[in-house]
């Protein structure tokens, strides 16, 4: 009797430490990835500022260009950083293309694929950064191969 009810309470606390961790672990995942309705607002976007470093290109108004830039945006969603030490401050200073959207949010990415939300370090899921970056790229300037 003494085996079996030492067997059950190992058992039971086996299980409940196994529920616990991933409950935790979806209450992190979900506190801190951002999808792109969290970080530019649910409404429709009815202009954008694209920056380069700190020089504004263009402020974008037509919703043609504002649906190529969101549609492209949407596509990813927004991590916490995955890696335990973070860039050195050199490594973050390539060149960036920033996105600000009407609420003041913004999402960045650098030449080495580093993404910034709110000019917090992210990462985006599969770590697809520097693929980010091309494609973000080609909507900045659209005539650049």
């Amino acid at each position: 009797m003494r085996k079996s009810t030492a067997f059950a309470f190992a058992l039971c606390g086996t299980l409940l430490l196994v529920l616990l961790f991933v409950g935790a672990r979806m209450l992190y995942i979900g506190h801190h990835s951002q999808s792109f309705e969290k970080i530019a607002g649910k409404g429709e976007q009815f202009q954008l500022t694209l920056m380069e470093n700190d020089t504004l290109i263009a402020e974008l108004t037509d919703s043609a260009q504002i649906a190529a830039v969101t549609d492209l945006l949407k596509g990813y969603t927004y991590t916490e950083y995955p890696h335990f030490f973070h860039p050195r401050d050199n490594e973050l200073s390539g060149n960036r293309l920033t996105v600000l959207f009407e609420n003041g949010h913004s999402i960045s990415v650098n030449a080495d694929g580093y993404i910034f939300v709110n000019d917090k370090l992210r990462d985006v899921e599969g770590g697809r950064g520097k693929e980010f970056y091309h494609l973000l790229y080609i909507t900045f300037y659209p005539n650049a191969e």
